[in-house]
């Protein structure tokens, strides 16, 4: 009797690890099916996520960049065959490669450099200390020129440099590639205005760092003349980051580029908690209509005004100095 009952409980175990063994095939490959068919809707969503992430700064409606984005020497080919120095500058501690205009072309900044001393170096410097003590901020360059600014910026964080001039752009493109700084900024072949169109540039005889908006809506072109404008809130599928400096030297057009129609929507999803300006814009008795809409602009969203020795502006622009600051929170630099 007892082998009989042996014998069937043998029996029965035999036939529960039999029906477990298939059970667990038959898991196996339905998980495994299963898998295969969601795997891609995982993989697609875990992308579009980490998209987001990057993107939330950028209002939804702005989709691409709509200004010219310099990514290779190509686009500037038949404008870097003239660039015939490059030195070494040195400011804040850093060296780094610039390259330059012949003196003659550029009587001031390059000739600075040639000269072996740093165009605006005290500016720069004061410039560099902010940047090193805010990691977290952008640097937005308007306008770069041959890169005072932008090169040793780039050494810290990002940086959008706008410039209009090709010349220009074909030379601050040489120096990021040789000082190994072309992750860290994004150039733009543009200048910033009040609406999107193609301008002609203005030249002051031996003094390219002055180029200057002339004309818009033109069609007379030649040898690099003239630009195409876009806005500032154009920039921002540029930034990396919420929060960035501005730098804005744009020969008397700032009225054109701070306006409520054209850069609220940037100073809206990016916190600026300075603009370092060039001013000269009150020389005359009375002050334009346009001017007092700039300073509107920025009152309007809590801005004090100092000057570059620290000294607080009062509402009379005629008494600014030369280059103030619009800031509203107290940045030590």
């Amino acid at each position: 009797m007892r082998r009989v009952v042996t014998r069937r409980t043998c029996w029965r175990l035999v036939k529960y690890v039999t029906s477990l063994t298939l059970i667990l095939v038959i898991v196996r490959i339905y998980r495994t099916a299963t898998l295969t068919l969601f795997e891609p809707k995982l993989i697609e969503i875990s992308v579009t996520a980490a998209v987001t992430d990057n993107t939330d700064l950028v209002d939804s409606n702005v989709t691409a960049f709509r200004g010219s984005l310099i990514s290779s020497s190509d686009q500037l080919a038949d404008f870097a065959t003239d660039i015939s120095r490059c030195v070494t500058a040195n400011v804040g501690g850093m060296t780094f490669p610039i390259c330059l205009y012949r003196e003659t072309e550029d009587v001031r900044m390059s000739k600075s450099f040639i000269r072996g001393n740093y165009w605006e170096r005290e500016r720069v410097e004061r410039f560099i200390r902010l940047l090193r003590r805010y990691p977290d901020v952008d640097f937005v360059d308007l306008t770069a020129n041959i890169g005072t600014f932008t090169l040793p910026a780039a050494h810290f964080t990002h940086v959008v440099a706008v410039e209009p001039y090709v010349r220009s752009m074909a030379r601050l493109f040489k120096s990021i590639q040789l000082g190994g700084v072309e992750n860290n900024v994004s150039l733009v072949l543009n200048a910033i205005s009040n609406e999107r169109s193609t301008s002609t540039l203005g030249f002051h005889p031996n003094n390219v760092g002055g180029t200057f908006l002339k004309a818009a809506n033109t069609s007379d072109c030649v040898g690099g003349s003239c630009t195409q404008t876009i806005l500032l809130h154009d920039l921002l599928p540029l930034m990396r980051r919420p929060r960035a400096v501005i730098k804005a030297d744009v020969e008397a057009h700032q009225t054109q580029v701070f306006t409520n129609s054209t850069a609220a929507k940037f100073f809206d999803q990016i916190d600026v908690p300075l603009i370092y300006m060039e001013w000269n814009l009150c020389r005359g008795q009375n002050t334009s209509l346009e001017v007092q809409h700039l300073i509107r602009f920025f009152s309007e969203r809590q801005y004090v005004l100092f000057s570059e020795n620290n000294r607080r502006l009062r509402s009379d622009c005629r008494q600014w100095s030369e280059n103030v600051f619009f800031t509203k929170k107290s940045l030590e630099f």
